[in-house]
């Protein structure tokens, strides 16, 4: 079974993208700040990380940064699901290693499934 990290300190939107993507059959555990999604991503190890940029304790730019600097982590794909719609946000996380950014307002739990399928599957 593939593995999931989802890093989102809103409750009601991690637990939607827990129930979504568990519905599809992925083992999915949610980190809160970004902190507790360092300390996951060792234990856990996932297949895949839905990183959120805003969160507290540890941005979420600076967590990417962490996981593509690590040669344990870096080959983990990472999509960002964030409210930051800036350019520089855009082109920092791509630069950075991030395999897509999703705009909040702009996507469904269905475009995040779908994205996750497709990445998991190649």
């Amino acid at each position: 079974m593939k593995k999931v990290l989802v890093v989102e300190d809103d409750n009601i939107l991690a637990k939607a993208f827990h129930i979504a993507l568990s519905t599809e059959g992925y083992d999915v555990q949610v980190a809160v700040d970004g902190e507790d999604a360092i300390k996951k991503l060792a234990q856990f190890k996932p297949d895949l990380i839905l990183l959120d940029l805003i969160i507290p304790k540890k941005a979420g730019e600076e967590v990417l940064a962490e996981i593509k600097n690590d040669d344990n982590l870096k080959d983990i794909p990472v999509l960002v699901s964030t409210v930051k719609s800036d350019p520089g946000s855009i082109s920092r996380c791509i630069a950075l290693g991030a395999r897509g950014y999703f705009i909040k307002a702009h996507y469904t739990l269905d475009d995040i499934t779908s994205e996750v399928k497709k990445i998991l599957t190649e």
